[in-house]
């Protein structure tokens, strides 16, 4: 009898479901446990002609297609979260990300989280939503839904409840600003930051203490359903997807005109201007402190004469050890992944050769998460202690020049100007893609490559441009150059940004008692305040609810 492509594909698809060894987190007596080295799977690959390899690359379409399904639909995190799921590629690739993966039958041994944290993925003809957990719902492997612990549908980024959802899952942030409830009203405060669900309740969480909060986003950082929302609240917000960068600079003189007397800001471009009194006269007068949460955004700080206190929020290892590695890594990957494979076939991320520039936190992240995708990955790196980092994690280590010759997709991860410059981009091979992870004006030199002659044409989706070389050569590039995640995507997820804004408010907390005490200048946060947010986020991830 002949045996078909299809027949043989079925049968490998059937056999590697239960073929993956045992790991670490194997802790359960009714896991599967592989007694040889070498799988059924590795031998109908020998039998038709693969390695196991090309087999292993091929599975990974359906996990990498629910994982994005996870993550669209509810924006929640992945590293740490517990999972429960029977499929074997879903396993490896969750775990890969840092998820901790049970099988069904070790949950029924397991006591239930009281908060809704487990994640399942049910595949079985008869799936249903469960109580008390998000369900990822795909019976037979058709994806079919995303649903809250309350069994309702979530519909991802255009959900109208989207704030409430963001809400919900930030119980460090909530406890947080209702410790200082009693300091808060009437104080004057600012946020400068991306204008998404979850910096809505932030801003939520201080005006119902009582506190006259005004918000202002970039234009390519906002969000215009969640600026609405904000101002039927009652808020002042500064804020236009649309603006143009003379209608920006306008709205954000109007911000500084409210004189905030505390500025939380994502950039430092709010603090910087605050000093100029030719855009903002009034601003620093009334300024009484700042807090800054990005890397790019103290940068400039560190060598600014400032004349205000100011905590560097993202020098809080809360912060920076897990909104970097985790959060941005995680959050450009999904996104990425979503925007070059709009279809949901999936994206054609295993075995490509993926160039990461950069191994600070956020590189490390996007290096860990794109070989956790299938990714070749190699790393560039002018830090020789960080190279060696990366070598030793198991990267290629190489030149600019070498990785972009080769590269499917170049990801900048530094925060810093022209870190693609005009050679990068002359080195690419044809439909490269490029992007930025989190990221400054002018990581990619488009400017650059503009004057050399290329030219920038839309490329049929609003988040892709062709950037087209005088020889004909096409790169795809994705938001314009902008960071990925932020622009395109929905941020980073949830449970990071309760974190990140636990360590804001813990900023604010240290200006509103201490703030006469401290000179104009950066300060770190005290380290108490920061392991007291770790210490919150670690109970709310192991379901523990002690966040008060």
């Amino acid at each position: 009898m002949d045996v078909s492509w299809v027949d043989l594909l079925l049968s490998f698809s059937a056999l590697t479901v239960s073929s993956r060894p045992l790991s670490a987190n194997d802790v359960c007596p009714h896991y599967p446990i592989a007694t040889s080295k070498q799988t059924a799977s590795d031998t109908l690959c020998l039998a038709i002609g693969w390695n196991s390899e090309s087999a292993r690359l091929m599975d990974m379409t359906h996990a990498q297609l629910l994982l994005r399904a996870y993550a669209r639909a509810t924006n929640m995190l992945i590293a740490g979260r517990r999972f429960i799921t029977s499929d074997g590629e879903l396993t490896a690739l969750l775990e890969a990300f840092g998820a901790q993966v049970i099988t069904p039958d070790c949950a029924e041994d397991t006591p239930s989280t009281p908060t809704g944290l487990d994640v399942i993925f049910d595949l079985d003809e008869g799936a249903f939503p469960r109580p008390g957990a998000i369900t990822v719902l795909a019976p037979g492997g058709s994806f079919q839904g995303v649903y809250a612990p309350d069994t309702s549908l979530l519909r991802g980024p255009e959900d109208p409840e989207r704030i409430a959802w963001a809400r919900s899952l930030m119980p460090v942030t909530e406890a947080a600003v209702g410790r200082i409830a009693h300091l808060l009203p009437g104080r004057r405060i600012g946020l400068s930051l991306v204008l998404e669900p979850k910096t809505a309740a932030l801003a939520l969480m201080l005006a119902e203490a009582g506190a006259e909060v005004s918000v202002f986003g970039h234009a390519s950082e906002t969000r215009d359903d969640v600026a609405d929302a904000l101002r039927r609240a009652g808020l002042k917000v500064f804020a236009n997807s649309q603006a143009s960068p003379e209608e920006e600079e306008v709205l954000a003189r109007e911000f500084l005109a409210e004189n905030n007397e505390y500025l939380l800001d994502d950039g430092s471009h709010l603090i910087r201007m605050a000093h100029d009194p030719g855009r903002a006269p009034t601003a620093l007068s009334a300024l009484r402190g700042a807090a800054e949460e990005t890397t790019s955004g103290l940068r400039p700080l560190r060598h600014f004469p400032l004349r205000v206190p100011v905590i560097a929020s993202n020098d809080a290892r809360s912060k920076t050890l897990f909104d970097n590695a985790y959060g941005t890594g995680q959050s450009c990957w999904t996104t990425v992944l979503d925007i070059i494979d709009p279809d949901g076939v999936g994206a054609p991320i295993p075995g490509m050769k993926v160039g990461i520039i950069g191994y600070g936190d956020v590189g490390k992240g996007c290096a860990r998460f794109a070989r956790a995708l299938g990714a070749r990955v190699s790393v560039v790196e002018l830090d020789p202690v960080r190279a060696l980092q990366a070598r030793m994690d198991g990267f290629a280590v190489a030149s600019l020049g070498e990785v972009a010759s080769t590269a499917g997709l170049l990801m900048s991860a530094t925060g810093e100007p022209s870190t693609i410059p005009l050679g990068a981009l002359e080195a690419l091979p044809e439909n490269a893609i490029v992007t930025v992870a989190g990221g400054v004006v002018g990581e990619v030199e488009i400017e650059e490559a503009l004057a050399a002659g290329w030219t920038l044409s839309e490329a049929g989706d609003p988040h892709v441009q062709k950037l087209t070389s005088p020889t004909g050569k096409s790169l795809r590039i994705l938001e314009k150059g902008e960071g990925i995640n932020y622009t395109a995507g929905e941020g980073n997820p949830i449970e990071i940004m309760d974190m990140s804004f636990g360590v804001q408010v813990a900023a604010l907390t240290e200006l509103l008692t201490r703030g006469e005490e401290l000179s104009p200048g950066l300060h770190n946060l005290p380290h108490q305040a920061d392991d007291a947010v770790s210490r919150a986020a670690l109970d709310a991830l192991r379901g523990t609810s002690n966040a008060q």
